[in-house]
């Protein structure tokens, strides 16, 4: 008895402890957020999580990465349990990365911008991205500008040798300084609008590298961007090119992976490139196939998005049970949307919600973020950001109480019959034979007409006023100036 009573004793407090697993993620600007999800869940669990807090609705642009056990970095397959991924560590360890890089004047959010920025701060200090001295000298006076604010000779400090690769002589400082003084008074979003702009007209913008040996062994680039696959030396200086159309198959055995390529004469040649693990190879593999249909398709085939793999035992059940048994299945790829899809999905998820963009635009002038005058400024703007949140909370709200709560995409627009019930739409309410809430049986099914979210919303604010003002899609331009993250959420600087 004694025996059994301690392992149930210490039973019980394991499978509590297993029951949630700790994330960590850290974002581009070096700042760990402590996330907390499911033992058994997806990577899409976890960036929805992080994406919420941050307030970011165009979330298929980022996903989250992490070390493999050679030290390559492996994208987190969003549709595949964290735990069959991360060698069950505690806690993971994840960074939240961009994976798919737009043009800048197709990012919706201003919070989507900045992550971008950082990003992209982080590969122009790697050497990722090169350019010429007249582009250079113009992107060191913007990130100065949005790093240290207006120009002073006590705290500005320029990038030009880790953007060019050369030491700049005193007429080019003096040049940048220049550039410098003329960004005074430009926001910080405004600013980060117009590096993002200039970063994106360079040759590698948007291009995730992995580190490959030809079949001779000599070490390369090899670079996945949205117009096709470069190929560069250890110092980036390009070897060769291949566009998507030329690439007829990619495949992936172990750690080499195969490109069947079309040359000029209409013959086809294999290229072999060899990896350091499995992993890295799988990493490549997935790379070239998920950024050329985000990029170059229309919509992502069912070909790409049920592409899967069994383990042992996942097989089996396959095989005496159901072959569409989900046990054991890993899926290949993540991918969702293409850009298009993304930025139509986001557009149409703001207008939803109410939210316009009101980011600076370039030549836009507003108080620097260093002076006085602009805190003051926010000090007064920020009981107007909290009247505008709390208005968005319930018109959320609202809808959210209003979908269906089978389909949760309709909004409600029947009644069971005789019980009166109204949990359903008239699509998902025909298709139920006992109502979901109380069991009774259904007679038939009556088409209802509810009142818009909309004019709920107006109820609720319009007070004593017997003909409330309309709630218009502007009410949400009002954004503070400082970054809108969640502060409710532990976070940690490095």
């Amino acid at each position: 008895m004694q025996i059994g009573c301690h392992i149930w004793s210490t039973g019980r407090p394991k499978t509590k402890h297993l029951s949630k697993m700790l994330c960590h993620v850290t974002r581009p600007d070096a700042v760990v957020m402590e996330i907390e999800v499911d033992a058994k869940a997806n990577g899409e669990d976890c960036l929805n999580k992080v994406c919420r807090k941050l307030g970011i609705i165009e979330v298929d642009y980022f996903g989250l990465q992490f070390s493999g056990s050679k030290g390559e970095n492996l994208w987190l397959n969003l549709r595949n349990r964290i735990s069959q991924q991360m060698d069950n560590l505690t806690p993971c360890r994840l960074r939240l990365r961009v994976k798919f890089f737009v043009e800048p004047h197709l990012i919706l959010q201003e919070q989507t911008r900045h992550l971008f920025f950082m990003h992209v701060k982080e590969d122009l200090h790697r050497g990722h991205l090169r350019m010429c001295s007249e582009q250079a000298e113009e992107l060191s006076s913007l990130l100065a500008q949005a790093e240290f604010g207006d120009y002073n000779q006590n705290t500005a400090k320029y990038w030009y040798t880790e953007l060019c690769g050369t030491e700049p002589n005193q007429a080019t400082i003096n040049s940048i300084i220049s550039k410098h003084k003329a960004l005074e008074g430009l926001s910080q979003a405004s600013v980060e609008y117009q590096a993002l702009q200039l970063v994106s007209s360079l040759e590698h913008y948007g291009v995730e590298w992995h580190w490959v040996r030809d079949a001779e062994g000599q070490r390369l680039a090899f670079g996945v961007g949205p117009d096709g696959i470069a190929i560069c030396r250890e110092d980036f200086s390009l070897v060769n090119r291949i566009s998507y159309p030329l690439i007829q198959i990619a495949t992936q055995s172990g750690k080499s992976v195969y490109l069947t390529v079309t040359k000029e004469t209409s013959d086809s040649v294999v290229l072999l490139f060899k990896l350091i693990s499995n992993r890295a190879a799988s990493g490549l593999y997935r790379a070239i196939t998920e950024t050329h249909a985000f990029y170059r398709c229309d919509t992502v085939t069912n070909a790409v998005m049920m592409q899967y793999s069994r383990d042992f035992k996942g097989h089996l059940a396959s095989l005496f049970l159901n072959e569409n048994i989900n046990l054991g299945k890993k899926y290949v790829f993540d991918i969702r949307r293409t850009s298009k899809e993304v930025y139509d999905y986001a557009r149409r998820a703001l207008y939803n919600a109410g939210i316009v963009d009101m980011m600076s635009r370039p030549g836009e002038r507003t108080p620097s973020s260093r002076s006085p005058s602009h805190d003051q400024e926010g000090a007064l703007d920020c009981g107007g950001c909290q009247q505008s949140r709390l208005l968005q909370e319930k018109l959320q709200k609202l809808r959210e109480a209003l979908l269906c709560m089978l389909c949760c995409e309709e909004e409600i627009d029947a009644a069971f019959c005789p019980c009166g019930h109204m949990v359903c739409c008239q699509n998902c309410a025909e298709q139920l034979q006992s109502c979901p809430v109380c069991r009774s049986e259904v007679e038939h099914v009556q088409h209802v007409y509810l009142p818009t979210c909309t004019s709920l919303l107006n109820l609720t604010i319009g007070g004593s006023n017997n003909s409330p003002e309309p709630i218009h899609r502007g009410m949400a331009s009002h954004t503070c100036t400082t970054n809108d993250y969640n502060t409710t959420e532990k976070i940690y600087q490095n």
